[in-house]
């Protein structure tokens, strides 16, 4: 968020953007963050002033780089590391799949956009692996722990050993290791603690990059101690110097909403200061505690594609605002000149198999999300709309369905015998899955025609957190459901299995029937915008 001139307030990617890793090349910055079971997996975003970034692309665009079919949520890819060299973009990812734990895969690009390279798999490792570019022209791999490994000049293989270096200041789960050199001094950082509130970033430096290393007098160099503040769970953060010489660290954290609780947006991207020590350490932010405010040597006008995002899904691709979750069932959808058409073909929504659920992630606490579709089904039971969706085991569906009754997938009522509970027709409907259970929440009959237009508006209100969901058939008058739930069921911190590294999102999808025709819905456009303090 842009305030007065010249200054920014954090985070940088407000909204399920963890795990930043940050490259310079020239006048340009290039990110990518991680997106674990969604699809195309890794995104990249472009700045030029630090502060405003735009998605331009993926990493994992093509099911035989890295085939997520089946992969448990909060699994896949996690932290991605960006780093140039010999003219090309690298970029290094931990699948983590828990057999036994996790892969190292390499990809590379001409372009920051790509296309990237197929995967070339470097090793069984510990997680949030970065690549090292020394001086002399040797590089390296390292990773979580404090572990360094040569590697190939091409980055075909490893070379030798892998040793550890540095474990860290004694922290749980020492992670997301980055090296940096200056004066003489390899820089290894780490984040310890968990990625929860008891997050924080740590430092220790050496003469060769084998070590040993000594620990910062200063540790940890980032950290939230005040449960108060409104910027918690800090660390994982990676370093990088602008064109004037200045040093910033990009990290993430979450903002507790209110103080000390949940984080319905996840882990985000927040941008802090690097000040230098007269002893030729670093520390981060203010004194090792993350300010809110940023001052930047110049910041453009604020990026519109972060904040407020209207799709008429007129290009050629999807925007990279937009992830399926895991693959898109096979010839699924397609984009006309009508707009995004997906067909109704079927697949379960909690399973852990190819769906036809495409997401973007919240920008805000507060949100209005509005889709425009029409539907030409083909069956009864057909059904296309909007979700929420945080993951299998939290998501709800705002849709335009076919029919009523026990063949369209709804109950019957075993104490009205002999009568007809089978309907026809469009009806609106609302359905809430938590833990594999659905429960509709209400279903109305639409006086709509196959083929007409209607708009469907999702509602996050700022302040109470609470859903309301409406919809207008002219698009002039909308019609509230009456319908007002809690989003915290969607929250990461309910999740109820794995720990839950995603954060909610929002999205449109289409479901068919098994064995039966298959229609199709055509999304004419869509629009989010969010709601920021003192805008309801």
């Amino acid at each position: 968020m842009i305030g007065i001139e010249n200054e920014f307030m954090n985070p940088v990617l407000p909204g399920d953007h963890p795990d930043p890793s940050i490259v310079r090349v020239g006048s340009d910055y290039y990110m990518v963050t991680s997106t674990f079971q969604f699809f195309p997996g890794v995104l990249v975003l472009h700045s030029r002033d630090l502060a405003n970034w735009k998605p331009i692309g993926h990493v994992i665009t093509r099911k035989s780089q890295l085939d997520l079919t089946g992969m448990p949520d909060s699994f896949g890819v996690f932290a991605p590391d960006i780093s140039y060299y010999d003219g090309k973009f690298w970029v290094v990812v931990p699948y983590y799949h828990g057999q036994p734990r996790c892969t190292t895969l390499l990809f590379t690009a001409d372009r920051p956009e790509g296309p990237y390279s197929e995967a070339t798999m470097l090793n069984h490792h510990f997680i949030d692996p970065s690549i090292f570019n020394d001086d002399d022209g040797k590089r390296y791999l390292v990773f979580g722990g404090g572990w360094v490994h040569e590697m190939k000049q091409d980055g075909s293989a490893l070379v030798g050993e892998a040793r550890q270096v540095w474990p860290g200041t004694g922290g749980a789960a020492p992670e997301a290791p980055h090296i940096v050199k200056r004066n003489g001094w390899y820089y290894l950082m780490l984040a310890e603690g968990g990625t929860f509130f008891e997050h924080m970033e740590t430092l220790a430096r050496s003469r060769s990059i084998w070590g040993p290393y000594e620990s910062c007098p200063y540790n940890p160099v980032l950290i939230q101690r005040n449960p108060e503040q409104r910027i918690q769970r800090t660390g994982h953060g990676k370093l990088v110097q602008d064109e004037q010489g200045d040093w910033w660290m990009f990290h993430l954290g979450g903002r507790p909403l209110p103080p000390g609780g949940f984080c319905p947006l996840g882990r985000e991207t927040f941008l802090q200061p690097v000040r230098w020590t007269d002893d030729d350490w670093f520390i981060v932010g203010d004194d090792g505690k993350p300010v809110e405010i940023v001052h930047l040597p110049s910041i453009a006008v604020e990026n519109e594609g972060m904040s407020v995002h209207t799709d008429y899904f007129k290009e050629e691709e999807l925007s990279p605002h937009w992830e399926w979750v895991r693959h898109p069932v096979d010839e699924g959808y397609r984009l006309t000149s009508n707009g995004l058409r997906i067909d109704c073909k079927p697949f379960i929504p909690y399973s852990l198999q190819s769906t036809l659920i495409l997401t973007r992630r919240w920008p805000d606490f507060g949100f209005e999300a509005r889709t425009l579709l029409s539907a030409s089904f083909a069956s009864r039971g057909e059904e296309a709309g909007m979700t929420l969706y945080r993951d299998a085991d939290a998501f709800l569906f705002f849709n335009i369905r076919n029919g009523l009754g026990q063949t369209s997938g709804q109950s019957f009522d075993v104490s009205r015998l002999h009568e007809n509970q089978e309907h026809e027709g469009l009806y609106l409907e609302v359905s809430q899955y938590v833990n594999v259970f659905k429960k509709t929440l209400g279903t109305w009959r639409l006086n709509l025609q196959p083929g007409e237009q209607v708009w469907l508006i999702v509602r996050l209100d700022l302040s109470t957190q609470l859903i309301s969901l409406l919809y207008s058939i002219d698009g002039e008058v909308c019609e509230d459901t009456g319908i007002t739930l809690s989003a915290e069921f969607l929250y990461p911190e309910r999740a109820n299995r794995f720990l839950c590294f995603t954060a909610p999102r929002i999205g449109i999808y289409a479901k068919g029937v098994y064995g039966e025709d298959e229609g199709f819905a055509t999304f004419h456009s869509f629009v989010i915008d969010h709601i920021r303090q003192g805008e309801q």
